[in-house]
């Protein structure tokens, strides 16, 4: 580490870069629109907070720590980053209240039929024809939860809340305190074939993309409504749609998809029973605080020389 520590932030905002400063007379701060005029500061940079793109990371050669300021790392993970001796951080954390607040939201919009009694309001007229028969209550049935991170916990605490029998998915197949029983990979159809909502939240990795695919709509449970808040290519979507078009899911809730952004007149925009959100569902007020309290803290600790948080596998990519 050199005696004056080059940081990239991003952010234009003067109340991080005092909180920078504050922290050690050792930082110096470095603005996208000064990287732009003095390219060279580019092999000076030791740490980065945003502003930097993957083939801009592979010529920082100084660079050793790289923090995100949102969970997903994906479209950073080239191979250079990964064999590089850099560490990456994210935001994971702080998006699981938002994130489970929207998948909750449009499951209960589908439920409750709220979306066609917000459509019959339009007309002034009372009409509560075939509402009310045909609403589904959320206690009593199975929530599957695919990916148990912050954001699959705190949806498998909310969906217990709800009176709703909680299974859980995740790699390494450990318990978690608000899940009933915990799945692993291998066992993916059968812990589809149990669930009757399904809330996706995986990154995107190798051994996840494309992890609901023909096969896995299948076995899954006649009816069943499928929420994704992850990353779109962990399902694949013609076997979604294949599904949604043979009526084996009830519905499809999607705030991410592949392609993303989906193109204008894509089949999914007029299919039945879908519902698109087009990838706000971390979006929070305060967001970017949060994001910068998690950067701030390790800060704090790599100059201190401590371990730091959040750190991404990078050969796993989360």
């Amino acid at each position: 580490m050199t005696d004056t520590v080059r940081i990239l932030i991003g952010s234009d905002n003067p109340t991080l870069h005092e909180r920078v400063h504050a922290l050690s007379d050792r930082v110096e701060v470095i603005t996208p629109p000064q990287l732009e005029a003095r390219p060279t500061l580019l092999g000076e940079i030791e740490i980065a907070y945003g502003g930097l793109g993957p083939s801009q990371i592979s010529q920082a050669h100084r660079l050793r720590w790289l923090q995100t300021g949102g969970a997903g790392v994906n479209g950073l993970m080239t191979p250079e980053v990964q064999a590089a001796d850099l560490v990456v951080t994210n935001a994971s954390g702080i998006h699981a209240e938002p994130i489970t607040e929207h998948m909750f939201g449009m499951l209960l919009m589908i439920t409750r039929r709220l979306a066609q009694a917000w459509e019959r309001q339009q007309s002034g007229h009372w009409d509560g024809a075939g509402l009310g028969e045909r609403v589904e209550m959320l206690a009593g049935k199975t929530l599957g939860v695919l990916g148990v991170g912050a954001i699959g916990g705190h949806s498998a605490k909310v969906g217990e809340a709800f009176g709703m029998r909680v299974l859980g998915l995740r790699r390494g197949g450990e318990p978690h305190p608000h899940i009933a029983r915990m799945y692993t990979p291998d066992q993916r159809r059968e812990f589809l074939a149990e669930c009757d909502v399904v809330m996706n939240s995986l990154p995107l990795t190798e051994r996840t993309r494309g992890f609901l695919g023909p096969d896995e709509f299948r076995a899954i449970k006649a009816g069943a409504i499928v929420i994704n808040t992850g990353r779109g290519a962990t399902i694949n979507t013609e076997a979604l749609m294949a599904a949604l078009r043979e009526g084996r899911l009830g519905a499809a809730l999607l705030d991410v998809t592949d392609p993303e952004p989906l193109p204008d007149g894509h089949p999914l925009w007029a299919m039945e029973n879908v519902f698109i959100t087009p990838h706000y569902s971390g979006s929070h007020p305060g967001y970017g605080e949060r994001a910068d309290r998690i950067f701030l803290e390790n800060l704090r600790r790599y100059l201190a020389s401590e371990p730091l948080v959040n750190v991404v596998d990078k050969q796993e990519g989360y």
